[in-house]
């Protein structure tokens, strides 16, 4: 851009000005979707990233920080507050919580968004079978080698904290 100015001496000046426009922080951060969703074992390991989720802003100079505002229940999970990486914090037990609810803010130090992040957690084999009884008694007669193989106990009764099993143990 340029002036020029035009004085009673009929002189004419002129000066280059270079002026420049900055972005103004007019516009909160958004996510593409009000709602995501992921799965993770309870058995995973502290640090394990979840899911990213991004949020993006129409300014352009702006840097968005994440964070969980609500539904973190025992501290269960984290964000990495630049990144918006959701990872395993705490332990994780699907007997006791099968799924997290959490808010995730996304801001730009102005304006701020949110999204909502279900965590659902998924069963492993970790819990070892739980017998109704300690001993189990039943009689078989020596050397009888009839009608082999012969249910020595039907129906032993076990469960595992999620679900029941039943079983029966033969003899050879």
């Amino acid at each position: 851009m340029f002036i020029a100015k035009r004085s009673c001496t009929r002189s004419t000046m002129t000066k280059f000005i270079r002026i420049g426009i900055a972005d103004k922080n007019d516009n909160p951060p958004y996510f593409d979707k009000s709602l995501y969703e992921a799965e993770v074992d309870e058995n995973e390991d502290i640090q394990h990233t979840v899911l990213t989720v991004t949020a993006k802003d129409h300014d352009e100079s702006s840097r968005i920080r994440y964070e969980i505002t609500s539904g973190n229940i025992g501290g269960a999970f984290a964000v990495k507050n630049m990144t918006g990486a959701i990872y395993v914090a705490g332990a994780l037990d699907y007997e006791t919580r099968r799924r997290y609810e959490l808010r995730l803010a996304a801001s730009d130090n102005l304006k701020e968004n949110y999204t909502t992040v279900i965590i659902h957690v998924k069963d492993v084999n970790d819990n070892p079978p739980v017998f109704e009884r300690p001993t189990y008694r039943t009689q078989i007669t020596e050397e009888d080698d009839r009608n082999l193989p012969k249910r020595v106990l039907q129906n032993l009764k076990c469960a595992f904290r999620s679900y029941a099993c039943f079983s029966s143990i033969w003899v050879e």
